[in-house]
């Protein structure tokens, strides 16, 4: 093959590029990219390829395969950069097709070749527009300043051109360049953008007095402004509060009417600016646009900065709104301050837990769960018959009032009575309710549920029982239930024994780790590393031999972790050979308990592991164990590391070590 000859199937390709069907256009965009992700960038084919490309790009006879050819072109990235710019040194026909190109293959080195093209005065207009986007894109001191002098030109497209351009280069540009652009209705807008993002406190009253311009383009654009540059001045945030403070009607209703806007982005900088100037009848317009998750977000930050004064405005709008905004609306309702809603508010949500809308009752259960009261508990109780979230959440907003109101064991025996549910899941979530609470009266009434004939609620009673502090009779009903024929109920059992130190139950977790079922096998494991006990050492050792399920082997490896016994740290150094990397992370993490050197050269062997994740554990338990003779070998393997994550970790552990390091 002689040099500039491309193979049969590239040169079909490059036909195919100007193909009229779009299918026939992908597929040859397709076989191009291959044969440019297979080779180096200085193959002879590749720069041939490039030539070709790049001709058909600035060709204007080659209308349909522009598009594809610059997505070759943009897949080959730096490697066609240099003979791009070799044809930008003498401009011509397709010039801007090049230049557009260059602003995404480009970086810092080409931005003085594209001020050139921007600043010939004779150049035509388009090229000089296609070099003010293509800095735009590259940025950086001298392409902000050569945009910034083409602001001052007479030509309007220019100017559009580089306030664009200086908006996608976020450049911080003096209120005094940006100014005289705001008089002329073709400029104002993307000049009122940059007003966003210079950063300066004189550019506030500008953008309060163009939220009232005539254009709807222009005032949103300075409702985004004014939010973007509230959030870069947070050191004067009194300043701006201040300001927006005193808005008058006519400006806070041009602000309300964006609401509506169908950008996203408008819309949200529109209810921020609004709960940034008190407007409390903003809340109404927002409830019409809820279906929006960043909406939501924004009016609820809204209601905050708000706050009791949206309390009237929200009870009002419960009156009126219909079925699909009452959840959006109960949401917003959580975000008051405690005793700012008004009973009625409050009745509603509680009578909205009964309803057949889910959802509705989601968001009002959520509600009360920040700013409910004694007088929502018995609702809340009912409510929680409902089996799945509506029951859960339900139990959780009960359990947040009565610690709000610290109404524990009183309270809640008078809204159960004396006969507690056996079954079902209002038996499930009062053992839910009983385990957040923490109070140890209820002891008697868990272990009663512990006999229940619903497997649901057995495992919710085993699992509070672990939340009750104290010795208690609780731990030997635990013990009991670890025969009970359900494994989940069995391992909800190990795992409170585990939470409760219960050192009675040693025995009968030992014999759990027999168990059929590997989850309970796990959590009667964990149950015994939580106790501590140096006795269930010779089982654990026996149970990383034996079991030969990964999950219950790392468990076990946890406790040999707490031992300083000579032949616990050989066996967790063996650990490390292991072909289950789980196994092999938490051999790490138990090396990081021995002080010996022994244990730090095995976790710098691991940093040459396969995994990114196993080299990042033994990373981060190098940082904590404080052992500077780490510092050399970590420096040597921080530059050779391949993974970011695992890069970061090893400077950390760098920075950790070097504070410890003492001079000689």
């Amino acid at each position: 093959m002689t040099g500039g000859t491309l193979p049969v199937e590239l040169a079909e390709a490059m036909v195919q590029l100007s193909a009229p069907a779009w299918r026939l256009r992908k597929q040859a965009v397709e076989v191009l990219c291959a044969y440019v992700g297979r080779v180096e960038s200085d193959d002879l084919v590749l720069a041939a390829l490039v030539e070709r490309l790049l001709s058909r790009l600035a060709n204007p006879d080659t209308i349909d395969g522009r598009a594809a050819a610059h997505d070759v072109l943009v897949a080959i990235g730096p490697g066609c950069v240099a003979a791009l710019s070799v044809r930008l040194a003498s401009p011509g026909p397709g010039t801007r097709m090049l230049v557009d190109l260059l602003g995404v293959v480009g970086d810092d080195s080409h931005v003085a070749q594209l001020v050139e093209l921007l600043t010939q005065a004779d150049s035509d207009d388009n090229l000089r527009a296609a070099a003010a986007t293509a800095l735009g894109t590259l940025g950086g001191e001298t392409a902000e300043a050569a945009l910034c002098r083409l602001l001052r030109t007479e030509s309007d497209m220019l100017r559009v051109y580089a306030l664009d351009a200086l908006r996608s280069a976020v450049a911080a540009v003096p209120v005094s360049e940006i100014e005289p652009l705001l008089g002329a209705s073709v400029t104002r807008v993307g000049a009122v953008t940059l007003l966003g993002l210079c950063g300066e406190l004189t550019a506030l009253p500008l953008l309060v007095t163009l939220l009232d311009d005539g254009m709807a383009g222009v005032r949103a654009a300075a409702v985004s402004a004014l939010v973007a540059l509230e959030a870069s001045l947070p050191s004067r945030a009194g300043v701006v509060a201040s300001l927006l403070m005193g808005l008058g009607e006519r400006t806070r209703s041009h602000v309300r009417a964006l609401i509506a806007d169908p950008d996203p982005d408008v819309r949200g900088a529109a209810i921020r600016l609004a709960g940034l100037s008190a407007d409390a009848l903003a809340i109404e317009p927002v409830l019409a646009v809820m279906d929006d998750p960043m909406v939501l977000e924004r009016a609820f930050d809204m209601v905050v900065a708000l706050g009791a004064a949206a309390a009237p405005a929200l009870a009002t709008a419960a009156e009126v709104v219909d079925a699909s905004g009452r959840e959006s609306l109960f949401r917003l309702v959580g975000a008051l301050p405690l005793g700012a809603a008004p009973r009625s508010l409050t009745d509603a949500m509680v009578a909205a837990l009964d309803e057949p809308d889910e959802e509705a009752a989601l968001g009002a259960a959520e509600a009360l769960q920040a700013i409910g009261d004694r007088g929502a508990l018995a609702g809340l109780y009912r409510a929680m018959v409902a089996p799945g979230r509506l029951g859960e959440t339900a139990a959780d907003a009960l359990t947040a009032v009565m610690v709000r109101e610290e109404a524990h064991h009183a309270d809640l025996e008078f809204i159960v009575g004396t006969a507690w549910p056996q079954s079902g899941a209002l038996a499930q979530n009062l053992c839910r309710v009983v385990g957040k609470l923490g109070d140890p009266q209820f002891v008697s009434q868990l272990v009663a549920v512990l006999g229940s004939p619903d497997v649901g609620v057995r495992v919710a009673a085993a699992t509070a029982l672990g939340n009750l502090p104290g010795e208690h009779e609780g731990a030997s009903a635990l013990s009991f239930t670890l025969a009970d024929e359900e494994p989940q109920v069995r391992a909800a059992a190990c795992r409170s024994l585990g939470r409760l130190r219960a050192m009675s139950a040693c025995q009968s977790l030992i014999s759990a780790t027999n168990d059929g079922s590997p989850m309970v096998r796990a959590a009667a494991v964990a149950a015994l590393v939580n106790l501590d006990n140096p006795v269930n050492l010779a089982r654990l050792r026996a149970i990383i031999v034996e079991d030969p399920v990964p999950t219950v082997v790392v468990q076990a490896i946890a406790g040999l972790g707490h031992s300083a016994l000579e032949q616990d740290l050989t066996m967790l150094m063996s650990l490390c050979l292991s072909k289950d990397h789980e196994v092999v992370k938490a051999a790490a993490r138990g090396l990081g308990s021995f002080s010996v050197h022994r244990a730090t050269a095995a976790l710098l062997g691991l940093l040459g592991h396969a995994r990114w994740d196993v080299r990042w554990a033994a990373a981060e338990v190098l940082a904590d164990r404080r052992d500077v003779t780490a510092l050399g070998p970590l420096r040597a393997l921080a530059a050779q590391e391949s993974d970011e994550h695992v890069r970061r970790v090893i400077e950390q552990a760098l920075v950790s070590l070097g504070s410890t390091e003492v001079e000689p």
